[in-house]
C-alpha cells in the first residue's frame, strides 16, 4: 500500500493546453494494470480526438462545465457526471464556461501513448 497526496506529485502540460497530473500508474505506484490522472482543461481547451486499442477510460468531473463528443454524439457534462469510454471509441472533451474543467480519468490497462490512436 501507499498513500500519495496529489499535492507532491508534479503536473505537465499537454499538447492539447490539459494540465495532467498522474496520480497513481505502474510509472510512479505499485499499480500494475491501471492508472488515475487528473486533468484540468483551462477555459478554451479541448482534447485532440483520439481512440485507445486497448484501455477502457472513464471519465469522473469534479468542477466545471463541458462536452464530450463520443463516436460524433455530443454531450454536455458537469460535476458528479461520469463518461465510460471503451476500446475503439473516437472522444474528445472540450471546457466550456468560465472555470476549468477538472476530471478524474482512469484507464485499464494503464494509460500508454503507444495504445493511443488519433
Amino acid at each position: 500500500m501507499t498513500v500519495t497526496n496529489r499535492n507532491q506529485i508534479d503536473s505537465f502540460v499537454g499538447d492539447d493546453g490539459a494540465v495532467i497530473r498522474e496520480l497513481a500508474s505502474p510509472h510512479n505506484s505499485l499499480l500494475s494494470r491501471h492508472s488515475l490522472a487528473e486533468i484540468r482543461h483551462p477555459p478554451g481547451t479541448a482534447s485532440r480526438e483520439h481512440r485507445h486499442t486497448e484501455a477502457e477510460e472513464v471519465y469522473y468531473v469534479l468542477e466545471g462545465q463541458g462536452c464530450v463528443c463520443v463516436d460524433g454524439e455530443i454531450h454536455d457534462i458537469g460535476p458528479g457526471d461520469v463518461v465510460v469510454i471503451v476500446p475503439g471509441q473516437r472522444h474528445k472533451v472540450c471546457q466550456e464556461g468560465d472555470g476549468d474543467l477538472v476530471m478524474l480519468v482512469t484507464c485499464v490497462p494503464a494509460y500508454s501513448v503507444e495504445e493511443v490512436a488519433f
